[in-house]
């Protein structure tokens, strides 16, 4: 099979720094889906702009706010419509270092069945609370998928094997700020294999955050709780194939 992989960007509140970012996209030959989660008409028209004046762009709107995981959703759909055999994931706010783009695709032409992720390596710009709570995650989903294959689960800098991919995304609970957790956690149930390697992750200063402390938090634990329930469900299965792969 072709290895013919594009970017997904999703967007919302971000649009003063989308255009920085599909240009270094665009730079690398790597074709943009632009998610609009739902922005106002004068953030849709700049996104627009963007795709007129940027080739190999494209532009899916929602009508209303989805969050993240529903726009993601959004994109890995439409480019595996488009012929698309891999989608990159990366935020519209410039914290994941574009260098690592061709690193995680080559990795991904290497492995084309498996999700290529990114292991977050922070400079002192990370919020101590992110720092901490990625932390408390990253337990729980070593115990959600019986294994310490996943060392973050919360990178949203990664390569999708979107045949893979996609049907799953029909199980996805939770489209905010879970989402990323959450389909890590449910390709390791249906055995996709997954390979991290570091990358340099920076918050910018003055950027625009969409993660709300304390709903956010309180969701990410609501959807652990479930995880832990989904894991029970399918122990026997788990430890079954933990078994035969030593």
């Amino acid at each position: 099979m072709e290895f013919k992989p594009c970017a997904i960007v999703p967007v919302y509140r971000h649009e003063n720094t989308v255009r920085a970012v599909v240009q270094k996209l665009n730079a690398q030959n790597l074709p943009v889906v632009i998610v609009d989660d739902g922005n106002t008409t004068e953030a849709l028209q700049v996104l627009k702009k963007v795709a007129e004046e940027i080739p190999n762009v494209m532009v899916v709107s929602h009508s209303v706010n989805m969050g993240k995981g529903g726009a993601v959703c959004t994109g890995c759909k439409e480019a595996l419509k488009a012929g698309f055999t891999h989608a990159l994931q990366i935020d519209a706010d410039g914290q994941h270092d574009p260098s690592m783009i061709p690193f995680l695709l080559k990795a991904s032409r290497k492995h084309p069945e498996s999700l290529i992720g990114g292991f977050p390596q922070y400079d002192a710009s990370v919020p101590k609370g992110r720092e901490v709570g990625r932390k408390i995650t990253n337990f729980w989903v070593a115990v959600e998928t019986l294994s310490k294959e996943i060392p973050d689960a919360m990178c949203g800098f990664r390569v999708y094997p979107l045949q893979a991919t996609v049907p799953v995304l029909d199980e996805i609970l939770t489209f905010r700020m879970g989402f990323d957790i959450e389909i890590l956690v449910r390709l390791a149930w249906a055995g996709v294999k997954m390979h991290f390697y570091p990358v340099k992750v920076i918050y910018p200063e003055n950027g625009v955050s969409n993660f709300r402390m304390l709903h956010d938090n309180l969701e990410i634990s609501w959807l652990h709780t479930r995880l832990c329930c989904g894991m029970l469900l399918r122990l026997p299965k788990l430890l079954l194939r933990k078994k035969k792969h030593g």
